[in-house]
């Protein structure tokens, strides 16, 4: 067989549109420059069938086989699990460094100096127990000591309330990114069922799949169909091709945020991994200790001050008087089958104890949960609940507290947490009040919480009683007015003393609290850095195969440009010989 004109002419014609797609391709490459989730695409040449002839196989000219993008999913896939790393890094460091500011002390304006000039004028007053100016200066740094105080405990709720939010925001962005990674995989199964990639769909599902790696720790793989699964650790599924499975984000007792699988509301803050999700978890967390910390602190001072100075008599000859006001939670359980409600009973109590608190006998400011284990029979006095001390985790024996449901139907006592080892009487330690109507009586496993320390730092504040500074109780004996100092001593006495859980001193436990919170923000911080590092290293790598360089791709238009014109020649060419070989005819 002969190779003719004709064949000549279409091996140039397919050059012609080979090298034309080339040129397209390097202009969606050079559009695409500055689009940080392109990946620059690349056509590849290959020639097309051979035609028979006298002198053996004779080629017909090039066809661009198939156009890819240059990916490397190995990289890729370090690139993704660093993008979780920084966002958790970068998420808990944000948070731990709004923690630390909150205890910064520096320039003496700090909760160290306040409570060292609350200790002095404590100290002031009993070297001169008679001062009006020592007492006014005492009532003064107590205030700005509880303002202090106030200031700290309501700017770690905010916090706590905005690393809730951005939580709860999170699982909302998740599902939002999932719904569209199943849309494209559904889009992407369509563009490609005729075969072929659908490279800038696939670009837009890899930006999408980086963005949710940096929310949360995520394992994926492609199946044979270009399907991308993506899974949660511990295997539960995020996304199956085109199937979404949704997070939920609900809220505890607290306020706080906590992420649930499926329908089936299976918890899974412990698989978050990394990722932002786990740095707001870290750092809410870390939030909740020093938190927690500052609140156990004041609620010691709060009890070890309440307790000596409530035995102590004023200039006025008056006892039993708080130095300190503040909330205590008294809180019926959200799942409780009855509807009693909770409060302090003053009525039990004598004279001494108006608020229900008996301070002179109080054992301890530990939190406690009444817990019932029989539905309550009213009027029966018998004992169908246990008292659990939650900061030990130690039921309280039944000898150790009394009840008395006889005196008013709908209602009983609970007295409990007394500095003797038998039932109460009238005016020791709690004396709590359940109140319900008819058929609204406690059922067996509701409960009912106190907590001494919850709102310590939030709410503390001195008695409005002291704006007069007479009303400060110094004297432990009423004949002794005013010169007696003892009362005023003890509590100056309380800073050297290990009264914090009975390990340490208050200066002691707070140098430790900003240390440990300091210790954990550098640490948090210097992470970070690490990880972005690390980041950063990667993404040049990457970006050494997938971006696209403007200097290479005008070298390559140049060449196909070429080509291009090469080949328009020959066609010229062929259709001048043609024209020829028409005229000898």
């Amino acid at each position: 067989m002969v190779v003719g004109l004709s064949n000549t002419l279409n091996t140039a014609r397919v050059g012609m549109l080979a090298n034309m797609t080339e040129i397209d391709i390097i202009g969606h490459n050079i559009a695409n420059a500055n689009n940080p989730d392109y990946r620059r695409q690349v056509g590849y040449l290959e020639t097309t069938n051979p035609i028979p002839s006298n002198l053996g196989p004779r080629g017909t000219g090039v066809q661009v086989s198939r156009v890819e993008s240059l990916y490397d999913r190995f990289l890729f896939r370090q690139v993704s699990h660093e993008k979780s790393n920084q966002g958790r890094w970068e998420t808990l460091a944000g948070g731990l460094d709004s923690v630390e500011r909150v205890f910064n002390d520096l320039e003496g304006h700090g909760l160290a100096q306040q409570m060292a000039e609350f200790w002095g004028a404590w100290e002031d007053l009993a070297n001169q127990p008679e001062g009006g100016v020592e007492r006014e200066s005492l009532v003064g740094k107590s205030r700005v000591l509880s303002s202090t105080l106030n200031s700290m405990g309501e700017d770690l709720n905010f916090q706590r309330q905005v690393l809730n939010r951005y939580f709860d925001k999170g699982v909302s962005d998740i599902n939002q990114m999932a719904d569209s990674l199943g849309e494209m995989n559904l889009a992407i199964l369509e563009s490609e069922i005729n075969g072929g990639q659908n490279n800038d769909l696939r670009d837009r599902r890899l930006a999408l799949l980086s963005d949710l790696s940096e929310m949360v720790d995520i394992d994926y793989n492609e199946d044979n169909t270009g399907q991308l699964n993506i899974m949660l650790q511990g295997g539960k599924p995020l996304v199956l091709g085109s199937e979404v499975y949704h997070l939920k984000s609900l809220a505890d007792d607290q306020g706080d945020f906590h992420a649930y699988f499926g329908s089936e509301g299976i918890p899974i803050d412990d698989l978050l991994g990394n990722g932002k999700m786990k740095g707001w978890v870290d750092a809410r967390d870390g939030l909740i200790r020093a938190q927690d910390d500052l609140n156990r602190m004041a609620s010691s001072l709060i009890f070890n001050v309440n307790q000596a100075h409530f035995q102590g008599y004023n200039l006025d000859g008056e006892t039993s008087s708080t130095f300190f006001d503040h909330r205590i939670e008294l809180a019926a359980g959200q799942d409780n089958e009855g509807a009693a409600s909770i409060s302090f009973d003053a009525d039990s109590l004598s004279a001494e104890a108006p608020e229900g608190i008996a301070w002179e006998t109080l054992a301890n400011y530990d939190d406690f949960e009444i817990r019932f284990t029989a539905d309550h029979v009213d009027g029966s006095g018998t004992k169908d609940f246990v008292i659990v001390n939650t900061t030990t985790g130690v039921e309280l024996d039944a000898s150790s507290y009394a009840i008395d449901d006889t005196a008013v139907d709908g209602e009983f006592v609970i007295s409990f947490n007394d500095t003797t080892d038998t039932a109460l009487t009238p005016d020791k330690g709690y004396h709590i009040k359940l109140s319900f109507s008819s058929g609204e009586e406690p059922k067996k496993n509701d409960t009912f919480k106190l907590s001494f320390g919850m709102h310590a730092t939030r709410t503390v504040e001195v008695n409005s009683n002291l704006e007069n500074p007479d009303k400060v109780a110094i004297s432990d004996n009423y004949f002794e007015v005013p010169g007696n100092n003892k009362i005023a001593l003890q509590i100056a006495q309380l800073q050297h003393q290990q009264v914090v859980d009975g390990q340490q001193t208050y200066s002691e436990f707070y140098t430790s609290l900003v240390s440990r919170v300091g210790s954990a923000s550098y640490t948090a911080q210097s992470r970070q850095g690490q990880s972005k590092m690390v980041l950063d290293q990667l993404n040049i790598r990457e970006e050494s195969v997938s971006g696209v360089s403007i200097d290479e791709e005008m070298v390559n238009l140049i060449k196909f440009q070429q080509s291009y014109q090469a080949t328009a020649r020959m066609i010229t060419t062929v259709d001048e010989l043609m024209q020829i070989l028409n005229d000898m005819l």
